[in-house]
């Protein structure tokens, strides 16, 4: 496995949300028979979404966003800021159109032969 594919298995469960964290990331990923878990045929860790979080943060696909008081809700946060000075655990991330287009190609030119969908 490598990891663009892992990098894309996560923006994939970042696809049906508008934010997610990592623990609900996770949980997608590793959600029985048909997740990315059973393809890959092993459960993703915590280390593997947070590294492929950093690098879709990095190619801006995903935005961090996290409480910002007094204001109610997410904002988006600046990346450097991301396990520096707002914690893994305080942690959303939302995905970017750049990021659904990218899901979208590796899709339609890698995965779509390696993982059929039966329909």
């Amino acid at each position: 496995m490598t990891p663009l594919e892992i990098r894309m298995y996560v923006a994939d469960a970042l696809q049906d949300d508008d934010i997610e964290n990592v623990g609900s990331i996770l949980r997608m990923l590793n959600a029985g028979d048909d997740s990315w878990e059973a393809a890959r045929g092993r459960p993703f860790t915590i280390a593997e979404v947070r590294d492929a979080l950093e690098q879709l943060i990095a190619d801006g696909f995903v935005t961090p966003c996290a409480e910002q008081p007094p204001l109610e809700g997410c904002r988006p946060i600046p990346a450097d800021q991301v396990s520096t000075k707002v914690s893994w655990d305080e942690l959303w991330f939302h995905l970017e159109v750049a990021g659904r287009n990218a899901v979208r190609r590796w899709w339609e030119t890698e995965a779509r032969d390696k993982y059929p969908i039966e329909e």
